[in-house]
């Protein structure tokens, strides 16, 4: 056996790639102006969103709540921090996600008895009743007109978190910790189980597994680390109404995850980059970035049902 090809040897390697991956993605703001640091800050939220959402699809579902789980998140976090006696930022940190998952268990009985499309209409039912809560409890979340002025993180060990290129650290490094969180999920039995339960939910059944009890562990889960980007995104903007939480983004999350597909978790990150090229290639003619995004599912949808993670894949197969 050769050194290259010893276990230790090459976990070792991996360890050491990853560490200079982490410190090249840590130290990209920095080497950007400021406009492409901005850019790069919503791409790492919207990738957490992504793979937050990938969760959710491998039970059986495509929920259209998702963006709204997003926002009880970032209004759960605005709401605090701009009370009369502000919360910090890092004790909102985990208090958004934990609502979002509340309401997603909240909901979990009535929609998950529900399949195919009338799964799609519980689900965006539920998340318009979410949006017009924001709009109509005026005194509360300020109706249309939002939250403003939410500040941004104190320092935390030393480490200050209030530019565009820190708060982006910041968002680097909870969303490659949901990345290893989902990553882990994915390889273990419990992973392993919810895909066969959404492959096969009678056969599951009848081989003792609780269909349940797994469809919600990950549509909870799921919305819970969407939680997350809500309080992120609401924080890095500093301002928050319910028009962020619309149909567009809910839109641009499912077309991410539809044209990168949602076999690996690399699968939407592809698609979200895809997208994010459009938009920024086309941003002088914004009119025209909902058309292509739309041609681009439909195409995907005829030519590679697999998404852009079957092409990849594809390529690393004659490659080897």
């Amino acid at each position: 056996m050769t050194a290259a090809s010893h276990p230790a040897w090459a976990r070792a390697s991996r360890i050491g790639l990853g560490g200079i991956a982490f410190a090249g993605l840590a130290a990209l703001p920095w080497l950007l102006p400021s406009y492409w640091q901005a850019v790069l800050v919503l791409f790492t939220i919207n990738a957490l969103l992504v793979m937050s959402y990938r969760l959710v699809t491998t039970m059986g579902g495509w929920s259209f709540s998702h963006v709204a789980t997003m926002g009880l998140g970032a209004y759960s976090m605005a709401l605090l921090t701009t009370a009369a006696q502000p919360w910090s930022f890092w004790l909102t940190l985990p208090i958004g996600p934990l609502v979002a998952g509340a309401f997603a268990l909240l909901i979990a009985y009535p929609v998950l008895r529900t399949r195919h499309y009338y799964f799609f209409l519980s689900t965006f039912a539920a998340g318009e009743a979410v949006l017009q809560c924001f709009i109509q409890l005026k005194d509360v979340t300020g109706g249309t007109n939002g939250i403003t002025f939410i500040p941004r993180p104190g320092p935390l060990l030393g480490l200050d978190f209030g530019s565009t290129a820190g708060f982006y650290d910041l968002a680097l490094a909870l969303t490659l910790a949901v990345a290893f969180i989902l990553w882990a999920l994915d390889r273990s039995r419990i992973g392993r189980t919810i895909k066969a339960v959404a492959a096969n939910e009678e056969l599951s059944e009848s081989l003792g597994m609780n269909a349940w009890r797994y469809r919600t562990l990950a549509f909870v889960l799921g919305s819970a680390l969407s939680g997350v980007a809500g309080v992120l995104y609401g924080n890095y903007n500093g301002i928050i109404n319910p028009s962020d939480f619309g149909a567009p983004l809910m839109f641009k999350v499912v077309a991410a995850t539809i044209i990168g597909g949602a076999s690996t978790l690399y699968g939407p990150l592809l698609g979200l980059l895809y997208l994010t090229a459009i938009e920024e290639a086309l941003r002088n003619m914004s009119d025209l970035i909902p058309l292509l995004w739309g041609i681009s599912v439909v195409a995907v949808l005829l030519l590679s049902p697999g998404g852009l993670e079957a092409l990849v894949d594809r390529l690393v197969q004659r490659t080897r």
